[in-house]
């Protein structure tokens, strides 16, 4: 006799793989952004850490500087650990210290470090990021909120999110072989 419990226990392959992928993603990333606009800053904020994400907001350069070389250093030498913020989001006007001058000296402290701008003046400083590094990725204000999270998220996590995440979607294996098949 077989009790209903032993049934429920039983799932298919992708449906074990779409919930281990789905714990995964929603762990949510540590975001340290520096914006002096409270609007825009208050946007990151919410739109950010209602999909899970933890942000830490500064409201001008010289402040995200040393908030992120406090964290640096808390990581002491240990070249092995990751990087104290997944993502650093950096508007490029600000007072006491642009966002490229920050970018400039994060990078010099991990040449590995994700680095956002997001901004008006993407003509102005299209000079000054080529030469930074490798890892610079670039958003225009104004810009739909989508946008930005699917520019924070990339693009892959973003539609798992939108498909499984947020809408909490079906299981079936198909959908599961499609997300992760398509092109970025």
């Amino acid at each position: 006799m077989f009790s209903s419990r032993c049934v429920q226990i039983k799932q298919t392959k992708a449906e074990i793989a779409i919930k281990s992928k789905l714990i995964e993603l929603s762990n949510g990333m540590n975001i340290l952004v520096a914006e002096d606009s409270p609007s825009f800053a208050l946007l990151y904020k919410t739109s950010l850490e209602k999909r899970g994400h933890k942000v830490t907001i500064t409201h001008d350069g010289k402040r995200c500087f040393y908030q992120y070389l406090d964290e640096f250093q808390i990581r002491g030498n240990d070249r092995q650990k990751s990087s104290p913020y997944d993502l650093v989001i950096l508007d490029h006007k600000m007072p006491r210290m642009e966002g490229t001058e920050v970018a400039k000296e994060i990078i010099a402290l991990n040449p590995k470090q994700r680095i956002l701008f997001v901004t008006g003046y993407v003509k102005d400083m299209m000079k000054g990021v080529r030469t930074i590094g490798e890892r610079i990725e670039l958003l225009q204000k104004p810009f739909p909120t989508l946008a930005m999270i699917r520019q924070v998220e990339g693009l892959k996590r973003f539609r798992w999110m939108q498909k499984f995440g947020a809408k909490g979607g079906s299981e079936r294996s198909d959908d599961f072989e499609m997300l992760f098949s398509e092109p970025i």
